[in-house]
């Protein structure tokens, strides 16, 4: 009964101060009420959100006109064209985006809840992966080391990165298909996995080593690390997938906006000649990307080299840890796309920072044959301290798209736009 009302007074206090509610639900509820007091927060934040004129978020708001007066046929009749590789013209690429657009900005008739279904979707694979990782028993003792860890887990792709809608939604949808059935051997989940390409059209190809790691047990961990090791030192013929692209339509558009050649057969990089020029400070241009997949590599040649692979992981660990090491030789062989290599490889953190965070948790790391334990605790930390930037960039992000409300009185913002303010703009005002 306690804890009834416990989670009552939680989601009371999320519509008066979300920030707060949330606080007290994570503090004083087990998992399986913490669940929904997260969800729910997602969705007020998602209704909350803040975005510039040139953010992913503003994207797909301009496209839900095109859905205000769409008709039941001309949605299914474009629905055809997504799942043919074939889009109309300013149609969406992915069936994902199509639905929820048209049943706001169509079905309902306002805009204004595309957002916080999409937060609510988000926030409901991201919290189902958390309560499977971020589980130890009362009594144990937390260090600082998986404290750290853990927060790197939970920041890597967190609530600030739903207003991208599609690619880390799909993320996290992978990712907890390929969880639950590793821990389970349930088939259902396998239907998880193969909705991620619905969800974004890049999880066709960034799918494939995550469903190829599912057989690891047939794979020697030998080849694995062999090929991993491998893709640092060579790449895919760019030219040739160039040319394969050709065959479709979508295919061609999406490489062509990631890579071209110009009239001398020289590759070029949009996205990457964008960075080179960029005027960034320190943590945005190293921590949105850069530390992190640093820090991925270097915690998995930290878990290779210190000989725990396989042979000090549990069948969950095994498994998670293949896929990381697959996806990331996948993003390695497809550095001559930077967008390509950058997508791929985050979701090839997410799978080694569930594998750290599991082995962490149950002192794998405290007592090994291979290194020194001190050295060992070494390592670790200057793993965790690549990822440093992306700390400072994930508290910097967070301070822009989050509403001042979030700390308190949701409705204001609700009924008036011209008083929600980020939380940055408004500590721009006051100094």
């Amino acid at each position: 009964m306690k804890e009834n009302q416990t989670k009552g007074l939680s989601i009371l206090l999320l519509l008066i101060s979300p920030l707060f509610g949330l606080f007290c639900g994570l503090k004083y509820l087990s998992w399986q009420n913490r669940k929904l007091i997260i969800i729910l927060f997602f969705v007020i934040y998602g209704s909350l959100l803040k975005y510039g004129a040139e953010s992913d978020a503003a994207v797909y708001v301009n496209l839900l006109e095109l859905y205000s007066d769409m008709s039941i046929s001309e949605f299914f009749l474009r629905l055809k064209h997504i799942l043919l590789l074939d889009p109309l013209p300013n149609s969406p690429n992915d069936v994902y985006v199509h639905c929820l657009a048209f049943f706001s900005a169509g079905v309902v008739g306002t805009k204004a809840i595309f957002f916080p279904i999409v937060a609510g979707i988000y926030g409901y694979f991201y919290v189902m992966a958390m309560s499977k990782i971020l589980k130890w028993e009362n009594k144990k003792q937390v260090t600082l080391l998986l404290l750290s860890v853990a927060f790197l887990f939970i920041i890597h792709r967190s609530i600030t990165s739903f207003q991208t809608v599609r690619t880390w939604t799909g993320m996290w949808i992978l990712f907890n298909g390929v969880l639950g059935y590793h821990q389970t051997k349930n088939r259902k989940y396998l239907f998880l996995m193969f909705a991620a390409p619905l969800v974004h059209f890049a999880y066709l190809v960034i799918a494939l080593p995550v469903f190829a790691s599912l057989s690891y047990k047939k794979i020697p961990g030998i080849a694995v690390i062999s090929l991993y090791i491998l893709s640092f030192f060579t790449t895919l013929n760019p030219g040739g997938i160039l040319n394969v692209s050709k065959d479709n339509s979508l295919a061609e558009e999406k490489v062509g906006a990631y890579y071209r050649e110009n009239k001398y057969g020289e590759s070029i990089d949009p996205i990457m000649e964008r960075r080179e020029k960029s005027n960034a400070v320190w943590y945005a241009k190293y921590g949105k990307t850069d530390s992190v997949y640093y820090g991925g590599h270097a915690f998995a040649l930290f878990i290779i080299l210190g000989g725990f692979y396989r042979k000090r992981m549990t069948p969950v660990e095994v498994g998670l840890f293949t896929a990381g090491l697959l996806t990331a030789t996948l993003a390695n062989f497809g550095t001559f796309s930077y967008a390509f290599y950058s997508r791929t490889m985050a979701n090839a953190v997410i799978y080694i920072l569930a594998t750290v965070v599991l082995m962490t948790t149950r002192g794998a790391f405290q007592f090994n044959t291979v290194l020194n334990p001190r050295l060992t605790k070494f390592l670790q930390w200057v793993c965790v301290l690549i990822f440093l930037p992306k700390m400072v960039f994930f508290i910097a992000e967070f301070l822009v798209f989050t509403s001042i409300f979030i700390l308190g009185m949701p409705f204001v913002g609700w009924t008036s736009e011209t008083l929600n303010i980020s939380i940055r703009e408004l500590i721009g005002e006051i100094f």
